[in-house]
């Protein structure tokens, strides 16, 4: 007598909440990748525009709306019928929405008075190791295999880097077999001006790679944040490099970025956002700490003075002199950005 099967168990349904801000939840890639791999169907909270990048993050089924007030947020969560949430943020708030919404599972790091609200409470992990290693504790407590490695990678879909290609061909930047090395240069940092290295100092790299590199191209990528900044640069530099980027959303951006044979950067979310695309980067450190925040992957540079005073944290320069930023040179930056090109050359 032949035996009646079974209906197949539904996937189990996982909010996952997002941190705020692009580089943190590029750095979360590998773990919302590993949830989808254990057979979840893996949601994302998170704000609005980070939701053109959390929909090329792997793994991510469909994005939630974290933005407006609290009560809109709860109503939203508890209408997404879940079966347990991931808070990879550590904040208060997104517990107490979870928990608000009446979702059963809530598995987070505690501290910061949040610890009753989670079901369970995870023990934060101790000791100084790079950030994308940081949610390996959350994973075991979920039960869940930790990734092969933690490096975050993206893939475009061709038709947004199809637009990629475009919107750099608008600006009479060519790429692809046979084009001349294409160098994005991002002045922005939005934590806060002390992780900006000068604006004159971009400006200044740009003279400097004209003249070693003359053969090379160059990007002044913004954000509608850094438009001011990149306007200054693109000024200061000759009005001989276009600005590109205000008017992208983050998918957008990262078809850009990936079209880049180099970016030099501030630590930043675009940094984080090109070394996932396999872009190299020069990434330039002050207040922060590259031994924890360091673009992943290999052919990448970062410099940093590793100052006495750093790293600090602060968003502002606390004793005024900056110079865990000001101490590094357009030739360093340049030397830097020239031995990279030349790695990707051979």
């Amino acid at each position: 007598m032949r035996r009646a099967l079974s209906p197949a168990r539904a996937p189990v349904r996982t909010l996952a909440v997002a941190p705020n801000w692009v580089g943190d939840l590029v750095m979360a890639a590998p773990v919302l990748a590993a949830l989808a791999r254990s057979g979840r169907s893996v949601a994302l909270l998170a704000k609005r525009p980070l939701h053109p990048l959390g929909a090329l993050l792997p793994g991510v089924a469909a994005t939630l709306d974290g933005s407006g007030d609290d009560a809109e947020v709860v109503a939203r969560i508890a209408a997404g019928g879940f079966d347990e949430g991931v808070l990879l943020p550590n904040s208060f708030r997104a517990a107490w929405r979870l928990a608000r919404a009446g979702v059963p599972r809530r598995y987070g790091y505690r501290g910061d008075l949040r610890t009753p609200l989670l079901a369970p409470a995870v023990r934060r992990p101790r000791g100084r190791r790079p950030q994308i290693e940081d949610y390996r504790e959350l994973l075991a407590a979920l039960g869940v295999p930790p990734p092969a490695d933690w490096i975050p990678r993206l893939e475009l879909p061709e038709p947004l880097a199809a637009a990629g290609r475009d919107r750099l061909a608008r600006a009479r930047l060519p790429t692809g077999p046979g084009a001349p090395p294409l160098v994005g240069l991002f002045p922005g940092a939005e934590w806060g001006p002390s992780k900006r290295w000068p604006m004159a100092r971009f400006a200044e790299l740009a003279r400097e790679l004209r003249r070693r590199r003359p053969e090379a191209r160059m990007v002044v990528v913004a954000g509608p944040k850094e438009v001011w900044l990149a306007v200054r640069v693109h000024e200061e530099s000759g009005k001989l490099h276009p600005v590109v980027g205000p008017d992208l959303d983050l998918a957008g951006l990262a078809a850009v970025l990936a079209r880049l044979d180099l970016l030099v950067t501030n630590d930043s979310g675009p940094m984080h956002l090109a070394a996932a695309l396999g872009v190299p980067t020069v990434a330039l450190f002050g207040p922060t700490d590259p031994r924890r925040t360091a673009p992943a992957g290999p052919g990448h540079a970062v410099l940093w003075r590793d100052l006495w005073c750093s790293p600090c944290f602060f968003r502002r320069c606390p004793l005024l002199h900056h110079r865990c930023m000001k101490g590094l040179s357009a030739a360093e930056v340049a030397s830097a950005a020239e031995a990279v090109l030349d790695r990707r050359a051979t």
